[in-house]
């Protein structure tokens, strides 16, 4: 009898056990976001500049200082989220994905989220929540903080005019044309901020002109090559046809030439702690169609930045 009962409870502990494995695994099975390139999918298409940051690299390699002041489009709106959720990405964040298409824009968050404070922030502020889906007026008028819950570790963020505009990141998604870099930071530039790139800083605003012909623009942060480098900025943009991305390769090489004349016309030397170092330093050459281009980035910028 007693033989029985422990044969009992070890069958009923192994089905236990069972059934809890199998939970999780069917949990984790139907989850959308289980890699970097389903974060990314989720953006809504379009004409998006997007981009995504490895927070989690950043923070083992010590760069996440490197973050620290840079806010989004919607500053306010997001400044506010961060401060009333208990939300810090120095610590919560693992990884983010984002676009801007004018005054809209778009996250996937991917990390720890406390969704009681999310609730409660959307709750206080005049806004409401719906199960996984919360929306809050922002700081300006018309325009709305919209944020969903599409797995425990994944929140979908939106600030726009539009109040549901987050329902635009819910899966299954785009289909990517091509993979994201595997770099840990990257940004994919759109056709209308190449068309009129005066919201970037003036010395690149020449290279985005440059870049008009291409069909997409690449940027991300690789690996350093010499030892007074912290890491190289890297540009891989695709042409039409091969005539077209090496005249634009030509382009960049003479502007490079004539931003190295300019300053030798001034007496000046480039200055690896800003903007004129890292853009003198480019180098530029063209595979078929692709253009590929890398500017180092001197560890006397990145202590300028701190």
């Amino acid at each position: 009898m007693r033989f029985l009962l422990k044969l009992m409870a070890a069958l009923i502990a192994l089905g236990a056990i069972g059934a809890a494995a199998w939970f999780g695994f069917n949990r984790y099975q139907h989850r959308f976001v289980r890699t970097d390139a389903d974060l990314v999918k989720l953006l809504p298409p379009g004409n998006l500049t997007t981009f995504y940051i490895d927070i989690g690299a950043l923070r083992k390699g010590g760069l996440l200082h490197l973050l620290t002041g840079i806010t989004p489009a919607a500053e306010k709106d997001y400044t506010d989220f961060v401060a009333n959720t208990d939300f810090d990405y120095t610590r919560d964040m693992d990884a983010l994905a984002g676009g801007v298409n004018g005054s809209d824009v778009f996250f996937l968050l991917h990390g720890r989220f406390n969704w009681p404070k999310l609730r409660q922030f959307a709750i206080a502020h005049g806004g409401t929540c719906d199960n996984d889906a919360c929306r809050a007026p922002g700081t300006k008028p018309h325009r709305w903080v919209n944020f969903i819950r599409l797995q425990p570790d994944t929140v979908a963020l939106a600030m726009s005019e539009n109040p549901t505009a987050a329902d635009l990141l819910r899966p299954p998604g785009r289909r990517l044309q091509a993979l994201p870099p595997g770099d840990p930071v990257w940004v994919s530039l759109s056709p209308s901020l190449l068309k009129d790139p005066t919201a970037l800083p003036k010395p690149l605003q020449i290279f985005a002109i440059s870049l008009q012909a291409a069909e997409s623009v690449v940027l991300s942060a690789g690996q350093a090559e010499h030892g007074n480098e912290a890491f190289t900025v890297q540009l891989e943009a695709a042409f039409p046809n091969a005539a077209s991305a090496d005249t634009t390769c030509k382009q960049l090489q003479i502007q490079t030439r004539m931003l190295r004349l300019e300053l030798a016309h001034e007496n000046r030397e480039p200055n690896p702690a800003d903007l004129t170092g890292l853009l003198t330093a480019g180098t530029f050459q063209v595979g078929n169609t692709h253009l590929f281009g890398t500017w180092p980035v001197r560890k006397e910028l990145l202590n300028a930045l701190e």
